[in-house]
């Protein structure tokens, strides 16, 4: 049995997965099935800079860790080993006191076990080992050294009534995190993603939409704020079909009537949610300020506008430079303020027109500019092969039919489709530049920029959640069930979040802090445990930090293990 990274053609570009061949002792026959779904190669390319061979080294780590297993497995077939690396979550959730509250919240329903402990053992599986709810009973629970089991059926039932109530869950996890780890609410970052499920039509709020990987299937939006701190804050679910637009104001506003906030918060958010409404709502309405990006393509900037960010230097244009360590050029930036108007028509079909003073901020950073000239030159490469194919779609141009004009005769016929010169031009030009606009006036351009780039965290949070958490594939059917599963993976998100900014103080990041967590394992041999940690830099720091001086200790016993349980930060 091994893994092996599978690529095929599909819709005109390369399709990627990790297969798992099984072999079936009584048929003697092996058979590949599917371990996990990776996407397109395009599409990986924006984040991985050779996805091809990124995958083939967690293959191999896949199968190192399925050979390591099966010689544990052979080499103490008698002894069991467990993980106990969750401690670092469980005394997270000890330090917070919201056990009492949590059982609280389940008075009145007849579920066997209590609502505190359910969501304490489902943030461990989905920190320690990813996997479907029928899995965490059969594999992962029984593999966490002394917590609570559940049958599948408990997880299935519970899962649901948790995600019927998500947010008064956020609700009161936020109340113990404010008494424990005072908030800043200063500033509030905002983004939102979205997360696809393999099925044919849309149901609930499985709804389809424009989807973050360009998938065709529906989709689930997920809102998502941190505060100051870069803490998740709030997070609500919507349905794929709906623009992410409208949720920035909405969780900003109940965010602060729910923890009683009075003051000025700067809401931070990408270009996605720029548009006339969010301004007016944060600066007119809720007397807020904001710093968004604002896109500079097609209509959405004035002639002169345009023209005045790619102004070099002269006596009333300067732009600021900043260099790395070798004295090159990292990006370049400059500002200027004035009166901007804006228009919107609100939810009764009134238009609205305002003025308001902003500070905007350009910022032109070379690299970038490089890797977006490089990307579009894909994309036109790309459109010139489809156009020597008969019969192509126009579904078959994926990104790449921005660039694209399709000719057609006087009765409406499709000639054949040319390169769209004017789009690319504009594009290329606009390479590597950034523009930010900004209702603080006061604070001076580097602050605004350094400010709006505290919007990466959010961006590493999504990640974590899809890559380390694994939120998605959703083995859920229920609207109910797929929130409450979405709840989860929030709360071991912000408890990871919690530890790695308040506890360690980024001195150890979130994937070294999940690493640490999933090694920490110990296996019983006659009344004692012997510990299979590594001795880390990682261990040591979080041995420094928290005190606990048995933690590269080859030996524990019971009483060690029930103090590391009940530890405090």
């Amino acid at each position: 049995m091994a893994y092996f990274l599978r690529k095929f053609k599909k819709n005109n570009d390369y399709y990627l997965q990790i297969c798992e061949t099984t072999y079936n002792k009584e048929t003697k026959k092996s058979s590949n099935k599917n371990y996990k779904i990776l996407g397109y190669l395009n599409d990986l390319k924006e984040q991985y800079k050779n996805p091809i061979e990124h995958f083939k080294i967690v293959v191999s780590e896949l199968n190192k860790r399925r050979k390591e297993e099966n010689e544990e497995k052979v080499s103490s077939s008698t002894y069991v080993t467990q993980n106990i690396g969750y401690f670092l979550i469980k005394s997270m959730l000890n330090t917070l006191h919201v056990k009492q509250e949590l059982d609280l919240m389940g008075q009145g329903y007849k579920y066997e076990k209590t609502v505190s402990s359910f969501i304490e053992a489902m943030m461990y599986c989905q920190i320690v080992k990813p996997s479907s709810k029928l899995k965490n009973a059969q594999e992962i629970l029984p593999s966490l050294f002394k917590v609570e089991q559940f049958s599948d059926d408990q997880i299935y039932r519970m899962i649901n009534f948790i995600g019927s109530n998500y947010k008064k869950y956020i609700e009161l996890f936020n109340s113990h995190i404010e008494q424990v780890f005072p908030r800043n609410y200063k500033h509030m970052f905002f983004d939102c993603t979205n997360f696809y499920f393999e099925i044919d039509l849309p149901c609930d709020d499985k709804q389809k939409g424009p989807s973050k990987e360009n998938r065709k299937e529906p989709i689930i939006g997920q809102a998502l704020l941190l505060d100051g701190n870069q803490i998740p804050l709030n997070m609500e679910m919507y349905p794929g079909n709906e623009s992410e637009k409208k949720y920035i104001r909405k969780l900003i506003d109940e965010m602060k009537t729910k923890s009683n906030i009075k003051g000025r918060t700067i809401q931070v958010a990408d270009k996605g949610l720029n548009c006339a409404r969010n301004i007016y709502a944060a600066a007119k309405e809720s007397n807020d300020g904001y710093v968004f990006s604002k896109s500079i393509h097609g209509k959405l900037l004035s002639d002169k506008e345009k023209k005045w960010l790619l102004l070099e230097d002269n006596d009333s244009n300067k732009w600021t430079n900043v260099y790395d360590s070798n004295g090159q050029l990292r990006y370049k930036y400059k500002s200027c303020v004035d009166i901007f108007e804006y228009e919107f028509t609100n939810d009764e079909g009134k238009k609205i027109n305002f003025n308001i003073k902003e500070k905007r901020v350009v910022s032109f950073n070379p690299e970038l500019a490089r890797k977006q000239k490089f990307e579009i030159n894909r994309q036109i490469e790309k459109i010139r092969k489809l156009n020597t194919v008969k019969g192509v779609k126009r579904d078959e141009y994926g990104d790449s039919i921005k660039y694209v004009n399709f000719e057609s005769n006087l009765k409406g016929a499709i000639l054949k489709p040319v390169l769209n010169e004017d789009k690319i031009q504009e594009d290329k030009l606009f390479a590597g530049y950034n523009l930010i606009v900004s209702s603080e006036i006061k604070l001076d351009a580097k602050q605004i920029y350094e400010i709006y780039h505290g919007l990466w965290r959010i961006e590493e949070s999504f990640r974590i959640t899809k890559s380390y958490l694994e939120a998605r594939p959703v083995y859920l059917q229920t609207k109910e069930s797929i929130y409450g599963h979405f709840l989860i993976c929030y709360l071991a998100l912000t408890a990871i979040r919690l530890l790695e900014f308040n506890i360690f103080k980024n001195e150890i990041n979130s994937s070294e802090l999940i690493k640490f967590i999933r090694s920490f394992n110990i296996t019983k041999y006659g009344d004692k445990y012997i510990s299979n940690i590594k001795n880390t830099n990682v261990l040591q720091k979080i041995k420094e930090v928290t005190q606990i001086t048995t933690l590269d200790n080859l030996y524990f016993d019971e009483n060690k293990i029930k103090n590391l349980l009940n530890y405090e930060y």
